[in-house]
């Protein structure tokens, strides 16, 4: 029989690469790029893999029942049919849920930005919301936070699409697309083709980094600070856009210095309209906005940004300055010399990187985990975000854009949620600005919950994909919170450490076995304009059904069946289609994806403004003032500035093309590219403690320990070594009861220090000392 080439996209990781799979009597062959797909340039070694993970003769390919206690070294299952296995899931569900409330159900998602969920979290998420849990470990405090949505307290959306294609200036903070993101490294590297320049800050000396026109080296756990110095340099000189943080930002608005809080009208007098916000003009008269219609009432060109005084309001006389005043004295306590000392870069070098920003017409920026993993990542955020801001570029053509090509309908299902319920996700009363709001909830307050039953007990857990016990820390405490448990269901492709722990395993389909849709491709604003339904490409391995195929059968058990759009998956997508006027037999018959007519609107905030509270860009932010954060990222001291003499050395993950997260290790190609886990750190620092290349290395912190490889790097500060997370398989020579967490990065990861805002943990920032392994 002849193979058969079926248009796709590979959705391994967050690149989503656009190509043809390659199959022949139900089985996949391989995987090709498409260079005609906005992201099919190039297919990285994950994808490659594709057939040997879906051929692997480990799959899971059958329900299985656990009948060994919970506790026994080596786990034993027997296999149930599909009816029996959904049956006893959900009639546990619905039991715990009449029980004791639906929020004692929690629900485990893996990353849909390096998983094959990219295209079923919605229903996912709908089918927790529809149930009423608000409680899904999802990681996003640890991964996509602070671009995804720390970001909305500054700008009102995300950090938007990277315009490289028209920019002037690439700016790549935290984030190395070269291992992560495939195709939108080819968009940078095309922006240099044509004359873009680059400035990357990155401890490490990636390959952007090695090309960059300044490569920023800063210290892991230092971004603010370093955010802060540039602000200044850019402030103090008047490098910035001035006209456009008058416009289109609330700096001219002027604080109160009595309580923190923007002057409004009202406060001038009795009767006052509390919705128009004033603004310092010249000689100390006072301009009007109103923030409900998002209009200014008198000219902001005439505003002062830079004004400090005293108002007569109707309480008497108060002290006020602009919001652009205030932060730019947070910035002023960052003066070079200090930035230098605590960041490890150079005055010099420092400058560079202001003037490259100040010179560049448009700025285009990324930044992820790099900043997001930090005790200050929303703080950090902010610091970059109003950073950016200053270059005038945001949504504008070269920029950053918020926003896609075409309206589409979120069947995610966030209005499903009551008030009630949802103020019942755990940690959402410490951390009301986090990602509890959203339902989504660290895998620590889980743990706390079922292991201890505090601030309620936490009686099921049901994960569609990945691998807790290998992507979080505590590992002791997760290990007794899932023995706690009154039932844990685990969906994934592998009997992984955390499925072991489980009382039901689903056996979940790939994507490549599944249809798939996707309504945008994000690797540029041309990229947005595709949409696609892949087909799937060869039927399902054994008896394995997709995580939304399992998630609509239980949703049909609970009697949830009219809230998911009848338990049709054709259904939902229609929704979700609807608003941009596309149907489903159109897309089927251009399986390869259809290019919307529409372009991605720049400036969106043209009319109507930004979605903030003052429907500006908040360079001040009342609402973190509110919930007792500071309103502007000030910084007093950077984490971790402080010495620790028995753990010298500053530990940060970081990450590689050949796998993503936990995955992939057990593919052979992928293990030929990366076969152990590795530490990268100085010649001196490996001199220093008699470690040469390859040798096996013990990483010791507060919180624990693990195992990984010498690699010696030049170029890396000596008191500065990166490891990888996700190693969860048995390295060295391991011998029977060999333990597949030694080579844990997270097993190390301390949980005494977060963010307050989203809970995230310094994990690119932690103190350590290494030693030859025993």
């Amino acid at each position: 029989m002849a193979e058969t080439a079926i248009a796709a996209f590979c959705t391994q990781c967050r690149s989503r690469c656009g190509c043809t799979a390659f199959v022949e009597e139900g089985r996949l062959l391989r995987i090709e790029p498409d260079p005609t797909h906005p992201s099919g340039e190039k297919l990285c070694p994950k994808g490659r893999a594709a057939p040997e993970l879906v051929h692997h003769t480990d799959r899971l390919t059958r329900p299985l029942r656990r009948v060994s206690p919970k506790g026994e070294a080596e786990p034993r299952f027997e296999p149930v049919s599909w009816d029996e296995a959904l049956g006893a899931v959900a009639a546990a569900m619905a039991s715990v849920r009449d029980r004791h409330g639906p929020e004692q159900v929690a629900f485990g998602v893996t990353t849909p930005s390096g998983s094959h969920m990219s295209d079923g979290i919605a229903w996912i998420e709908r089918f927790i919301r529809a149930f009423g849990s608000p409680n899904t470990i999802y990681a996003t405090e640890i991964c996509n936070w602070s671009k995804d949505h720390s970001s909305r307290l500054t700008y009102g959306w995300d950090t938007g699409t990277p315009d490289f294609a028209r920019c002037d200036l690439a700016v790549l903070w935290g984030w190395n697309p070269a291992a992560t993101w495939l195709a939108r490294s080819g968009e940078v590297q095309k922006a240099m083709r044509r004359g873009a320049r680059l400035l990357v800050v990155d401890p490490r000396p990636t390959l952007f980094a090695r090309r960059a026109d300044v490569w920023l080296r800063v210290r892991p756990g230092t971004d603010q600070a370093l955010a802060l110095g540039l602000a200044h340099l850019l402030v103090a000189s008047g490098r910035f856009d001035e006209a456009f943080a008058r416009r289109w930002t609330n700096a001219a608005f002027l604080v109160r210095g009595d309580d923190g809080r923007l002057l409004r009208e009202a406060d001038l007098a009795e009767g006052g309209n509390g919705e128009t916000l004033l603004a310092a003009g010249p000689g100390g008269a006072l301009l009007r906005y109103h923030s409900g219609r998002g209009e200014w009432l008198d000219d902001p060109e005439a505003a002062d940004l830079r004004h400090e005084g005293v108002v007569e309001t109707a309480t008497g006389l108060v002290p006020v300055r602009t919001a652009f005043a205030i932060f730019a004295g947070a910035a002023a306590a960052w003066p070079p010399a200090r930035v230098t000392e605590v960041t490890g870069v150079s005055e010099a070098d420092l400058a560079r990187a202001a003037d490259l920003i100040a010179e560049s017409p448009r700025v285009a920026y990324g930044v992820w985990n790099g900043v997001g993993q930090s005790e200050t990542a929303t703080q950090t955020d902010r610091a970059i975000s109003i950073l950016y801001t200053l270059t005038g570029s945001y949504g504008d053509a070269g920029g950053n854009v918020p926003g896609a090509a075409a309206p589409f309908a979120d069947i995610s299902g966030k209005d499903l949620l009551g008030d009630a319920q949802r103020a019942k996700a755990l940690g959402l009363g410490e951390r009301p600005l986090g990602p509890g709001r959203f339902g989504w909830v660290t895998a620590r307050d889980v743990w706390r919950a079922a292991a201890e039953g505090a601030p309620y007990p936490v009686r099921m857990l049901v994960s569609f994909g990945g691998n807790l016990l290998a992507s979080q820390p505590d590992l002791a405490l997760a290990r007794r919170a899932l023995a706690a448990l009154e039932m844990h269901v685990h969906v994934d492709f592998f009997l992984n450490e955390t499925a072991r722990e489980a009382d039901y395993i689903l056996p979940a389909a790939t994507s490549w076995e599944r249809e798939g849709l996707r309504a945008g491709f994000d690797v540029s604003l041309e990229g947005l304009r595709r949409v696609q339904l892949r087909p799937a490409a060869i039927p399902p391995v054994g008896e394995a059904r997709s995580d939304v195929d399992i998630a609509l059968a239980l949703a049909a058990r609970l009697g949830l069946k009219e809230t998911m759009f009848g338990c049709d998956a054709e259904a939902g997508h229609a929704h979700h289609l609807a608003p941009a006027g596309i149907g489903l037999d159109a897309l089927r018959a251009e399986p390869a994806g259809m290019t919307l007519p529409g372009e991605v609107p720049l400036r969106p905030y043209a009319s109507g403004g930004f979605p903030t509270p003052t429907r500006r860009i908040e360079i001040y932010s009342e609402t973190l003032l509110i919930h007792g954060q500071p309103p502007v990222p000030a910084l007093d001291s950077a984490p971790g500035e402080a010495e620790d003499a028995g753990f010298p050395l500053r530990l940060g993950g970081a990450k590689t093309v050949a796998y993503c997260h936990s995955q992939g290790r057990n593919l052979p190609s992928l293990r030929r590219l990366a076969p152990d886990p590795t530490l990268e750190m100085a010649p001196e620092t490996a001199a220093s403690r008699g470690l040469s290349e390859g040798d096996w290395a013990e990483v010791r912190t507060r919180a624990g320990r693990f195992l990984a490889r010498a690699r010696i790097v030049e170029g890396l500060e000596p008191d500065a070594v990166f490891a990888q997370h996700g190693w969860a398989v048995p390295v060295g020579t391991p011998g029977p009861g060999a333990d597949p967490l030694a080579a844990s990065l997270n097993a190390a990861a301390p949980t005494d220090r977060a963010d307050p805002v989203s809970g995230s943990l310094p994990l690119r920032a932690m103190r350590c000392e290494i030693a030859r392994a025993g």
